[in-house]
């Protein structure tokens, strides 16, 4: 028998002790029994995560998860029950996903070396969702001068390597094929760990939002390091 495709949980604290989260999840998974239903775990690209929250603070921390924004999606109560479960059914229907190798990744972006920060692409659904990974590697010329004897990768860097990805999430769609990328705007950058040398940032960029009159994207990115959430950002590019 096949392995079930797996969709992730996170719950909030429990501080509504007359709201019975987990009857509330097995009661949606019945209506799918082909998936399993997981606790989410950090930078894991689950088709859906469920984020279940019984109370107004919303404390259900999602900063962490993999999943493109518009498939997180809300559990607050009974009356959400129904209108989850066609988000779900939304979100688990078959996607063509192709994967880049770098020479493709080449004839999509017109970055090249010392500032070309993507190495292949593990995923992507083009003008959806992209999951790309970069080496930082030791020969980098930013590591000899940040900082010398205690090398990190700039900040700055990590921004440009989402907006990259978020190029190729773009221009891999024909509306905005060859066309010049141009970064418009950054903005939520928070920085949680540090990214050293040799390290591998697997970059997962989904799209917020696509101004087609004016050839404008909202994307939102996540850095990943290790399993752990590095950095988190939102990227506005235009393209002509």
């Amino acid at each position: 028998m096949a392995d079930k495709r797996q969709v992730g949980v996170r719950y909030c604290g429990g501080c509504n002790s007359r709201y019975d989260r987990v009857a509330l999840v097995k009661r949606l998974g019945s209506f799918f029994p082909e998936v399993e239903f997981v606790n989410a775990l950090p930078g894991v690209p689950y088709p859906a995560a469920l984020v279940v929250c019984g109370c107004p603070s919303r404390c259900a921390n999602t900063s962490d998860l993999a999943v493109p924004a518009g498939r997180l999606i809300p559990l607050n109560g009974w009356e959400d029950l129904l209108p989850a479960k066609e988000k779900l059914t939304l979100a688990l229907q078959e996607q063509e996903v192709l994967t880049l190798t770098h020479q493709q990744v080449l004839e999509i972006l017109p970055h090249r070396p010392p500032m070309l920060f993507i190495d292949e692409v593990s995923r992507l659904v083009p003008g959806e969702e992209v999951v790309a990974s970069f080496l930082a590697r030791p020969d980098l010329p930013a590591f000899a001068g940040h900082f010398p004897g205690s090398p990190v990768l700039p900040g700055i860097y990590t921004i440009e390597a989402v907006a990259q990805a978020a190029d190729i999430l773009m221009m891999s769609a024909q509306r905005y094929a060859g066309t010049l990328p141009l970064f418009m705007g950054v903005r939520e950058a928070t920085f949680r760990r540090k990214t050293l040398p040799g390290e591998t940032l697997d970059i997962h960029v989904s799209l917020l939002e696509e101004k087609p009159s004016r050839a404008i994207a909202f994307c939102q990115g996540q850095v990943f390091v290790d399993g752990t959430l590095a950095a988190d950002l939102e990227v506005r590019l235009a393209f002509r």
